[in-house]
């Protein structure tokens, strides 16, 4: 597009925003003239050419969406709250408080803070000693002071990469896995969760993440040493999450299948990248958000060359790509008109330019769609990314759709703050690590817990995630084994989940569909390395709600049934970490010759990481007369202290 064609369409959106949504049409018709003049081949936006596909299919309507609009430069109040807001990032938290009548929150000890650090930085519970240090060094130092050092321990920990590579995951729905009825075993699927461990824990710029996860095959230059090419080869992986069909063949449905993994790719790049319901428009226009039909299939055909290859990868041959035509309904077998790759309508409704990308057996498609997504004009990106990292350090997300931010989906809670946020995200280079440091050194993050209605600024307890939980008490109780990648860990499972599986009792030749469980001693990993299968998952983990793995999930659930309360006090794990906890605190508190009050002591240090206090000290020298110090354990580790971070 030339420059003055550019700076046309600027002036014009400039206008249509002075005048509103509603004026769009009446408002360009009387350039359309001039445009179609001087670039006959172009369609400007739907903000300044009526011939924009979007403004046709909606009449100028829904062109006012809050996300669309580009991520404005906003200066923080000027209000520090009396000195409360330690940061800029405090100014607007304390002005929302302050707009919703609510008192400014006080700030967390050292004990709660640290606690909390170790929880959001890593996933793990701090090891007691390392607890003590930092409550020592809050006292002497200050407890910002010791506080900023901890988060520099944490981030420089490999256990951040493994914590956040979680979140991540879960976005892009990760697994090991085919779905299905077979739901074969992936058994070189673990490579791209590593990649992402890998990426969380160098840093890498997210636009960087990103693009290496949607075209790495297409960066790999010949030229390139092996180690470097085969990381990105392997980020592609991320195209090779979805669910797959592997038995449509078997009933000649290759089509079929084919377009339900390029609708899944492309929804959950949309969801995951962009915070678009993109799923909402392969069947029809969209409801709610301006995207049309053909706009889903215009990013589809970004994806149309990709083919599997060995070792979790994924690419595409420059010859002959087929054909994306938008289907009726969404049905494969009713094809309609062919289109070409192309990005959304409402801002750029042209063909997309498609540049030689450093791989030249690729088409360079996604290379393209991927330089798209991480433009800096592009106003979804950073966006969704800050509203991601805030729900994962402050549990609550300033949008509380983190998946959809159109129409239907939510307002985000403070529109000032969530752009002042994307654009520290873009001036700090899209660092992960900058952006977590941003908030875990504002008053806003280290504010004491409380019992206030939930939203974006208020901290409250939290219960641990499934893998929380399930760390927690392997690694309290010394049970914990140091794996840090590598292939899928296979837990046992009741022979009656095994039994009710029918793939399980019909397993192939090359044995990917049955349950096969690693040894004993390699069991107890941490729970991000244990086998993610779509149809059967780990039981004590689906029971503290992880998520369905077909799709993207933005934000888990959090139930309270009674099956939870069975496992804490009756489940298998729990027995082992009870009384894997009992023998350590025997060992810390001088054995079974000691006085009781010892053994007491160590099993509330190991697993809550202070002493009791009197009252619990007594009450647990009562229980010891008629219990064993393994039910102790077991009491400890189902206090809501163990269960929940503050």
């Amino acid at each position: 597009m030339s420059a003055g064609i550019r700076s046309y369409l600027q002036r014009m959106a400039a206008l249509v925003l002075t005048m509103g949504a509603a004026a769009v049409e009446s408002g360009v018709s009387r350039a359309d003239d001039e445009l179609a003049s001087a670039a006959p081949d172009l369609v400007g936006d739907a903000w300044s050419d009526t011939r924009n596909p979007v403004v046709k299919a909606f009449h100028g309507q829904r062109l006012n969406l809050w996300s669309l609009q580009p991520v404005h430069a906003v200066s923080p109040p000027e209000d520090n709250a009396g000195g409360w807001a330690v940061t800029e990032l405090d100014r607007f938290t304390a002005q929302w408080l302050k707009s919703q009548s609510i008192p400014l929150p006080a700030a967390a000890e050292s004990q709660t803070l640290g606690r909390r650090l170790f929880f959001d930085l890593t996933g793990l519970p701090p090891a007691m000693e390392r607890l003590q240090q930092f409550t020592a060094a809050a006292e002497r130092d200050g407890l910002d002071a010791a506080a900023n050092a901890l988060t520099e321990e944490l981030l420089a920990s490999p256990r951040f990469g493994e914590h956040f590579a979680r979140m991540w995951l879960d976005v892009v729905r990760y697994s090991d896995s085919n779905g299905f009825d077979w739901d074969e075993f992936r058994p070189q699927a673990f490579h791209f969760r590593d990649y992402v461990v890998r990426s969380f824990n160098a840093d890498k710029p997210y636009d960087r993440f990103l693009t290496e996860q949607l075209a790495g095959d297409e960066l790999a230059a010949p030229d390139m040493p092996e180690s470097e090419a085969g990381e990105l080869r392997t980020a592609t992986g991320y195209l090779r999450c979805g669910p797959w069909d592997n038995s449509a063949a078997l009933f000649n449905e290759q089509g079929r299948a084919r377009a339900e993994m390029l609708a899944d790719l492309t929804e959950t790049t949309g969801s995951a990248f962009l915070g678009l319901t993109l799923s909402c428009c392969r069947c029809h226009d969209h409801k709610y958000d301006p995207l049309t039909q053909e706009d889903h299939y215009r990013l589809r055909a970004f994806f149309a060359g990709v083919k599997f290859t060995d070792g979790f990868q994924a690419g595409d041959e420059v010859k002959d790509i087929p054909v994306i035509r938008v289907l009726q309904q969404g049905d494969p077998r009713s094809e309609k008109g062919a289109v070409v790759p192309g990005f959304l309508s409402v801002r750029d409704p042209n063909a997309a330019d498609i540049p030689a990308p450093p791989n030249p057996e690729s088409s360079g498609r996604r290379l393209a769609l991927a330089r798209w997504i991480t433009a800096p004009e592009n106003p979804f990106t950073d966006r969704v990314m800050v509203n991601r990292l805030w729900q994962q350090l402050m549990d609550h997300p300033l949008v509380a759709t983190p998946n959809d931010f159109g129409l239907a989906g939510a307002a985000p809670q403070d529109p000032a703050l969530l752009d002042w946020l994307a654009g520290e995200f873009r001036r700090g280079g899209r660092s992960v690590k900058c952006m977590v440091r941003l908030i875990t050194r504002s008053a806003t993050y280290r504010q004491a817990p409380g019992q206030a209605p939930a939203s974006f600024a208020l901290r409250q307890p939290r219960r641990l995630t499934a893998e929380q939980l399930r760390d927690s008490l392997l690694a309290v109780s010394g049970l914990l084994t140091a794996k840090a990648d590598g292939p899928a860990v296979w837990p046992d499972l009741p022979q009656e989940l095994i039994l009710a599986n029918p793939a399980f009792l019909d397993d192939n030749k090359e044995k990917t569909k049955g349950w096969y469980p690693s040894p004993a001693a390699e069991q107890e990993a941490r729970s991000l390395f244990l086998i993610q299968k779509r149809n059967t998952r780990v039981p004590f983990l689906e029971t503290f709600d992880l998520p369905d793995n077909s799709t993207s999930c933005a934000r888990r659930g959090i139930s309270t049934v009674s099956p939870q309360a069975l496992a804490l006090l009756n489940g298998p794990l729990m027995m082992r970490a009870a009384g894997a906890l009992a023998v350590k605190a025997g060992e810390m508190g001088g054995g079974d010759s000691a006085a009781p009050a010892a053994r007491i002591a160590a099993a509330w240090r190991l697993a809550l990481q202070r002493p009791p206090t009197e009252a619990e000290q007594s009450a647990a020298a009562v229980f010891l007369k008629s219990r064993t110090l393994t039910e102790l354990c077991r009491v400890i580790l189902n206090l809501n202290e163990f269960l929940y971070v503050d």
